[in-house]
């Protein structure tokens, strides 16, 4: 089915798909799906582009001139989750002469840390850099990413706010998305049946449709259970979709502006607070993981990689019990990892080669296959491998809400130091101790505690 996103963008040439149609894709079989390619520029058998209808898989996964079987290289890969691992194997497919060494590290803020350690004492520095999204400032600052496109990585295969985001501040395109980021309302069936007598997530997305008919939907619930179930976990959830909804920045250059564009969302915190519709629970913690389960909980703010990261692994037995619906104040993205190829890599051919795999409609449904990530390629949505019935969330085809965040959505760039502004919010919002104005001082006096090059 031909999604809004799709129809938007037709014109463009896309790799089309791959043929697969529900279960995993069989990379076994991979000679009989011979994809199409239209060549944007000419007909030149030697373009670099992307695969044309009757031409082999190896026109587009040519590398620098050299096919499949030919490219070779040991890639240094560091990630915080291991599950990458296994993805990245998988294009072994098709370049069976790359081979990876993994390293594990315990998170994207250490991984920062240890890679600017490696910079700064000439240590051994990753092929593939890792650029989540609250570091992916810093990226386009340091300037130690490859120029993709002078490897023929081809931007235009990607969702476009994706692309955009993937490109540094002098517009040279760095980095391909590990996964779209969609924000989603993700509530328990159960629950919905329970207290608000419907589980459906269109009429789920009609009574959380703004802030206030959130607000009284939680005191319904609230009222109904007799105090056990809240209607979501804690105020701190709320930041990640509250500030990206703003579409407004947390400073101007070196200039502070938490004070004059985040003293309203910290109003609204602080009017969910005193509805008395939260319970209490810091996100990340163990009780707030243990909630997923508990059934104390209606609903929670979050992203469509909480599937497989966050639900499933808290909620084992809770296939069929979730739904999706929209978060009240618009469509927003939460999180991400932009991969990039670094400067020095002496393995920049197996580099380009995996994310030419990544960027095909193969690599993009084997990445969903295994931890249901939603690819950024867009020829991925074109057949209807994605757009299906999810069975964790009740047979509810989420893909098509997720298309039309993305279509809709509009996505602040990121900027250095997007870190210490999250993590300073996120604190804050656990207590919202004072009015709006004095915590926005908090927040900033917080931000220059860690870096003082910023000012009030």
């Amino acid at each position: 089915m031909k999604r809004k996103l799709a129809v938007i963008l037709a014109g463009l040439c896309m790799i089309s798909s791959l043929g697969a149609c529900g279960g995993s894709s069989d990379t076994d079989s991979s000679a009989e799906k011979q994809p199409e390619t239209t060549v944007q520029e000419d007909t030149d058998s030697s373009a670099e582009a992307e695969v044309t209808e009757g031409s082999s898989e190896e026109d587009y996964y040519y590398v620098n001139g050299k096919a499949p079987e030919e490219v070779t290289g040991n890639i240094l890969f560091w990630s915080w989750d291991p599950n990458f691992f296994e993805m990245v194997e998988k294009m072994n497919d098709i370049y069976p002469n790359v081979t990876f060494d993994f390293v594990t590290v315990a998170s994207a803020d250490d991984y920062m840390q240890k890679l600017q350690a490696a910079l700064t004492s000439g240590s051994e520095v990753p092929d593939i850099l890792a650029m989540e999204i609250n570091n992916l400032g810093k990226f386009y600052d340091m300037g130690i990413a490859e120029d993709l496109e002078a490897h023929d990585i081809d931007p235009d295969l990607l969702i476009p706010y994706l692309a955009e985001m993937g490109r540094d501040n002098d517009g040279t395109f760095i980095g391909i998305p590990n996964t779209a980021a969609p924000g989603g309302l993700y509530y328990r069936r159960d629950l919905a049946s329970k207290y608000l007598g419907t589980d459906d997530p269109d009429e789920i997305s009609a009574m959380v449709s703004d802030w206030d008919s959130f607000i009284e939907t939680g005191k319904k619930i609230k009222e109904a259970s007799n105090g056990d179930v809240s209607m979501l976990p804690g105020i701190d959830t709320l930041v990640q979709p509250l500030v990206n909804q703003t579409g407004l920045r947390w400073r101007e250059d070196n200039k502070l502006m938490v004070q004059e564009n985040f003293t309203e969302t910290i109003e609204l915190m602080q009017k969910i607070k005193d509805a008395d519709i939260d319970a209490g629970l810091d996100i990340w913690t163990p009780a707030w993981n243990a909630s997923f389960a508990q059934g104390n909980v209606f609903c929670y703010p979050g992203s469509c990689w909480f599937q497989s990261y966050v639900i499933e692994p808290n909620d084992p037995d809770g296939s069929g019990n979730w739904g999706v619906a929209e978060v009240p104040g618009g469509y927003y993205n939460w999180g991400g990892i932009w991969w990039g190829m670094y400067k020095q890599s002496q393995n920049k051919d197996a580099v380009a080669a995996w994310m030419k795999y990544e960027l095909s409609v193969e690599g993009a449904q084997n990445k969903y296959d295994l931890i249901h990530f939603y690819p950024g390629v867009k020829a991925v949505y074109e057949d209807d491998y994605l757009n299906k019935p999810n069975e964790f969330f009740g047979g509810q085809n989420v893909t098509e809400l997720y298309l039309k965040e993305m279509d809709e959505m509009t996505v602040l760039r990121p900027i250095a130091d997007d870190a210490l502004f999250y993590n300073s919010m996120t604190f804050f919002a656990q207590s919202l101790e004072g009015t709006a104005e004095e915590i926005a001082d908090k927040i900033e006096d917080d931000i220059i505690s860690s870096n003082p090059q910023y000012q009030k």
